[in-house]
């Protein structure tokens, strides 16, 4: 049994795969920020309890996206990990004559 064993191509895919899922993620999440700014505007006012709503929910995004903008982290390791593979192998293979 091998110790290793790297499909480039899965690991480009799974990291192409993230950043899709990441602009999807923020996408939906901007779209629901803006359905809860209308709501907190037109059906839901209140003197004081939608205003705190609007404000928990402004809370919740923003930690939302900081979580998300993390998955561009794993997206650029995956990516970094497939290079620093293909390179090594390039490397080994021209050490052998």
């Amino acid at each position: 049994m091998s110790n290793i064993k790297v499909s480039y191509a899965e690991i480009e895919t799974a990291a192409s795969q993230l950043g899709t899922g990441r602009d999807e993620i923020t996408t939906k999440l901007q779209n629901m920020q803006n359905q809860i700014g209308q709501l907190v505007s037109s059906g839901f006012v209140t003197d004081q309890a939608s205003g705190k709503f609007n404000d928990a929910y402004m809370k919740y995004t923003t930690s939302a996206n900081t979580l998300v903008a993390q998955i561009s982290e794993i997206q650029q390791f995956l990516s970094g990990t497939a290079n620093a593979m293909r390179d090594l192998d390039l490397q080994i293979a021209s050490q052998i004559n």
